[in-house]
């Protein structure tokens, strides 16, 4: 219990310093409403195959931005809470892609073998893993944070935008989520009752 305290403090500290970060990059991003076409894009994955957003076209993707080194993503991964959210995403046939946005030399660039390694070890459960290393897909939809999330709707609009949840510090596997939620519109052939929320986490490494 108390080596999980000293964790989510250092996270909570990182806070003040991730924002301010995210701010001063931000200048540089492109930022897509929901509502709008999600910019196609093509890049490596972890599986050695290049993937195009049009190669999943008719169906509901979700775009998670994430990173090795990023407490936020390591805490959603280690509280089960994203791996539950990719079960039920591939059980209703939704695609989701997580991408990596750092280039060689970043503490959170990772080689093919090491996507594969993460992968395995945290139990992600994804349709693919790209490496966007050159940084085109994260600025073109203004990613900020790690994590970060989008959802595009099977007409290839954005349908969400921004945080997995309202809990940057802790929750629980299975917990109800912003994006849990969108997807559950989308399911349920609604409108998502809330189509963008703020981010948070650790600054996009470009």
């Amino acid at each position: 219990m108390a080596a999980r305290a000293r964790s989510l403090a250092r996270v909570a500290a990182l806070a003040v310093v991730v924002f301010a970060a995210c701010s001063a990059s931000a200048q540089s991003l492109s930022h897509i409403d929901p509502g709008a076409p999600a910019p196609d894009f093509a890049a490596p994955g972890a599986d050695g195959r290049v993937h195009h957003l049009s190669d999943y076209a008719g169906k509901i993707v979700v775009l998670e931005w994430t990173s090795p080194v990023c407490p936020y993503t390591a805490l959603k991964y280690r509280d089960g809470e994203m791996q539950a959210l990719q079960k039920r995403a591939a059980a209703d046939g939704v695609v989701w892609i997580s991408i990596d946005t750092a280039p060689p030399g970043r503490p959170g660039y990772l080689a093919p073998a090491a996507m594969r390694t993460r992968m395995a070890a945290i139990g992600m459960r994804v349709t693919a893993f790209l490496s966007d290393a050159d940084g085109r897909i994260g600025r073109a939809y203004g990613a900020k944070t790690t994590p970060q999330l989008y959802v595009v709707g099977r007409d290839g609009r954005l349908v969400y935008e921004g945080a997995i949840d309202d809990n940057p510090s802790q929750t629980a596997p299975g917990a109800s989520t912003f994006v849990g939620a969108a997807l559950a519109d989308l399911r349920a052939g609604k409108p998502v009752e809330t189509p963008q929320t703020r981010p948070y986490g650790c600054a996009v490494e470009y």
